[in-house]
C-alpha cells in the first residue's frame, strides 16, 4: 500500500504539468420661380441689395401714393431665424481622453489557426496522453494533443478521441486508485467515470443550463475549484459520502488566487511584474 503523501504527489504533478493555454439641399436657381417684379435697370432706380424676392435699397422705386408694389415678396423683420449654436457642435474628430475601454479585435474567423482549445477542464491534458503529457513516461511523443487541439467539439460529440480518453482514465486509476483507498475514499469503476466525467469533456465545451446552480460544470466562475472537482468526477464513487467537491475541499490545491480578482471586465487579477 502507497504512502498516503503519493496523491499528493500525483495530484499536485497533474495540476501544475497540465494547466496550458465589438449643407442644404436648394434647388437649381434656374428652375425656381418668383411673384417679384424685375429689378430696375435704370441705374437710377438703383441696385438691389438681395436676390429677387428681396426688398429694393433704393426708396424712391416706391410710388409713394400707391405704397409698395403688392406683388413684390419682403422679408417679414419679425421672423426669426434659426442658426445653428456652434457650442452645440460635436466635433466627430475631438478627443476627449477618456479610456476607451476593451476594443474588441475584428480579425475574420478564417484568418485564424486554431492551435488550442480548453472548454472542458484539462480534457486536452489529463485526457490526451496522460501518461507522457503529465511526465510519468518521459520522452513519449505527445503530438496527438496537436491534432486534439486543432479539432472541433463535433468530433468530440461523434467519439473520435473517446479511445485517448478511456487510455487517460485507466492510467489515473491504476496510479491512483491505491491511495484514493488508503485515505478510505472509493474509487469510481471505469464504467462510473465514463458516466460522471464524460458529459463534462466530451464534447470539449463550457455546458450552461440556466435551470441549475451556477457552479462548475454548470458553467465555470473564476474562483471555482475546476481541477479538483474534475478529478473528483474522473476518480471517485460519487454519491452523499463523497460529493463533487470532496478533493476541492481537501488541501491539494491553493484555496483562492493569491491575488483577488478585478470587479470589472476582464475580471481576472493583474499579472504578476516581471523580475
Amino acid at each position: 500500500m502507497k504512502k498516503h503523501t503519493y496523491i499528493h504527489a500525483v495530484l499536485g504533478a497533474a495540476l501544475i504539468f497540465s494547466v496550458t493555454a465589438c449643407g442644404d439641399s436648394g434647388g437649381d436657381p434656374t428652375g425656381s420661380t418668383s411673384n417679384d417684379t424685375p429689378a430696375a435697370t435704370d441705374p437710377s432706380a438703383g441696385t438691389t441689395d438681395e436676390p429677387t424676392g428681396g426688398s429694393t435699397a433704393n426708396p424712391t422705386t416706391v410710388d409713394p401714393t400707391t405704397g409698395p408694389d403688392p406683388t413684390t415678396v419682403t422679408t417679414d423683420p419679425t421672423t426669426t431665424t434659426v442658426t445653428t449654436d456652434p457650442t452645440t457642435t460635436t466635433d466627430p474628430t475631438a478627443t476627449t481622453g477618456e479610456d476607451p475601454g476593451f476594443v474588441f479585435p475584428e480579425t475574420p474567423f478564417e484568418d485564424y489557426t486554431q492551435i488550442d482549445r480548453h472548454g472542458a477542464v484539462e480534457a486536452g491534458t489529463a485526457g490526451i496522453a496522460a501518461a507522457g503529457g503529465l511526465g510519468f513516461t518521459p520522452g513519449q511523443d505527445i503530438t496527438i494533443r496537436d491534432a486534439y487541439n486543432a479539432s472541433n467539439p463535433v468530433e468530440d460529440a461523434a467519439s473520435k478521441w473517446l479511445p485517448e480518453i478511456a487510455k487517460s482514465i485507466m492510467f489515473f486509476h491504476g496510479a491512483l486508485d491505491d491511495d484514493l483507498i488508503a485515505l478510505k475514499l472509493v474509487p469510481a469503476s471505469f464504467d462510473e467515470t465514463v458516466a460522471q466525467a464524460g458529459p463534462v469533456i466530451l464534447p470539449d465545451t463550457i455546458k450552461y443550463d440556466p435551470s441549475k446552480p451556477t457552479a462548475y460544470p454548470n458553467g465555470r466562475a473564476l474562483t471555482d475549484q475546476v481541477v479538483d472537482i474534475t478529478l473528483a468526477a474522473v476518480l471517485l464513487k460519487l454519491g452523499p459520502n463523497q460529493p463533487l467537491d470532496l478533493l476541492a475541499k481537501l488541501p491539494l490545491n491553493p484555496p483562492k488566487n493569491d491575488v483577488e480578482f478585478l470587479a470589472e471586465f476582464p475580471y481576472l487579477a493583474p499579472p504578476h511584474p516581471g523580475k
